[in-house]
C-alpha cells in the first residue's frame, strides 16, 4: 500500500469514536487523511459536493456510523450506491449494535463490512486491520479492471 495520504470519510457523531478510529488507523500504519461528517445531514451533503466536483478527492474509503442524527444511514448508503463517484466506493458500516438484523440489512442496503464496535480497547484496534485488508482489495480491484 502507497505511503501517500488515504483520503478516508468518517461519519460518525461520538467524538470518542472519532478518536479511537483515528488511533486504529495510525495502529495499522494507514496512512490518511480524514474527513469526519458529525451527522447524516453533512455526510450526505458531502456525497452530493463529490457528485458534483465540489469536494475532492474522492475518498478510498467510507466508514459510516448505523445509527446518526439527522440522517439515517441506510439512506446515506442508498445515496453513495447510487453516486456517480461514490458507487464503488467501499464503505464500512460501525455499529455498537451486533444484532444480525442490523447487520444483514447494512449489507443489503450495500455496505462492504460490518463492524461492531466493541467495549475493549484491543478489540476497537482491530477496525484499522479490516480497513488495511479492505483498502488493499480495493486497489487490487482498481489494478485488475485496468489491465
Amino acid at each position: 500500500m502507497s505511503r501517500q495520504h488515504i483520503p478516508i470519510l468518517l461519519a460518525e457523531d461520538n467524538p470518542s469514536d472519532v478518536f479511537l478510529v483515528r488511533r486504529a488507523l495510525e495502529m495499522h500504519k494507514i496512512a490518511h487523511e480524514l474527513t469526519v461528517a458529525a451527522d447524516g445531514e453533512a455526510a450526505m451533503h458531502l456525497v452530493a459536493d463529490l457528485d458534483s466536483r465540489k469536494a475532492l478527492p474522492l475518498p478510498a474509503l467510507i466508514l459510516l456510523d448505523l445509527n446518526l442524527p439527522r440522517g439515517e444511514s441506510s439512506d446515506i448508503l442508498r445515496q453513495l450506491r447510487s453516486s456517480q463517484c461514490c458507487r464503488t466506493v467501499p464503505v464500512i458500516v460501525l455499529s455498537s449494535s451486533d444484532s444480525q438484523h442490523d447487520r444483514d440489512a447494512a449489507l443489503q442496503a450495500g455496505a462492504t463490512h460490518f463492524f461492531h464496535k466493541p467495549t475493549n480497547l484491543a478489540d476497537f484496534m482491530t477496525l484499522g486491520a479490516i480497513v488495511h485488508t479492505i483498502l488493499a482489495e480495493a486497489n487490487r480491484s482498481m489494478a485488475e479492471s485496468s489491465l
